[in-house]
């Protein structure tokens, strides 16, 4: 499960983990603190340590060049202290900045250095299920940030198409799911960037896919882990 801690500061949103051939599904914990209004957003005007740190925030900034070039470093700091997991991490990341700024190939030497495992489906040289190469940002509205209860789990649960282009259609969300709630979850994923399935070296849509999101405010309660 990804946590993504929502707070007067700016969010760092997690890495990537290699592609996994399996219908896309994936959970995501949504935890603010804030006691009024929206979750602060990324913004432009972050230190540039953090964000050559932070090749994720960069992509979150549309600075898809910088990430996959920070991804970069990070293959060769990764190989040079021999961590495959980070290594993998790294190379996923280069694959999809490069697919984000529509520069796939331009860094050959380090991607030669990553298991094919981990490119393959990125370079649709594979059969791969849809996957994200953006996460999405969810916003708890401000309705509800007023009105939650601190330290309990509000979760929704959406299941949904990625058509042959990579986009997101057909939502159909859990009746009893909090409705409030619904409308961030539903702008975050049409605004999350994905890769379509390939099946047979072809892009296809794939239907049934799912995301669960737990919302939970922390306002003197314990969201727990």
């Amino acid at each position: 499960m990804k946590w993504l801690a929502w707070s007067a500061a700016t969010l760092l949103a997690s890495a990537f983990s290699a592609p996994c051939l399996a219908q896309l599904n994936d959970a995501f914990e949504v935890v603010s603190e804030a006691r009024t209004g929206k979750p602060a957003r990324m913004t432009s005007n972050v230190d540039r340590q953090d964000q050559q740190a932070n090749p994720e925030l960069l992509i979150s900034l549309g600075r898809y060049h910088d990430a996959a070039e920070a991804y970069g470093n990070q293959i060769d700091r990764f190989r040079t202290d021999g961590d495959q997991a980070g290594l993998d991490r790294a190379c996923s990341g280069l694959l999809r900045a490069q697919h984000l700024s529509h520069t796939l190939g331009a860094d050959p030497d380090r991607t030669a250095l990553c298991r094919a495992e981990v490119t393959d489906p990125l370079l649709s040289k594979a059969d791969r299920e849809p996957l994200f190469i953006t996460y999405p940002a969810f916003n708890p509205p401000v309705g509800w940030l007023k009105t939650a209860q601190p330290g309990y789990r509000y979760a929704v649960s959406v299941e949904f198409d990625i058509n042959e282009f990579g986009r997101a259609e057909n939502f159909v969300f859990d009746a009893k799911d909090s409705y409030y709630l619904k409308f961030p979850v539903l702008d975050a994923l049409k605004k999350a960037r994905y890769l379509p399935a390939v099946q047979d070296g072809k892009p296809v849509k794939r239907s049934k896919n799912v995301v669960e999101v737990t919302f939970c405010l922390e306002r003197g309660a314990d969201c727990g882990d």
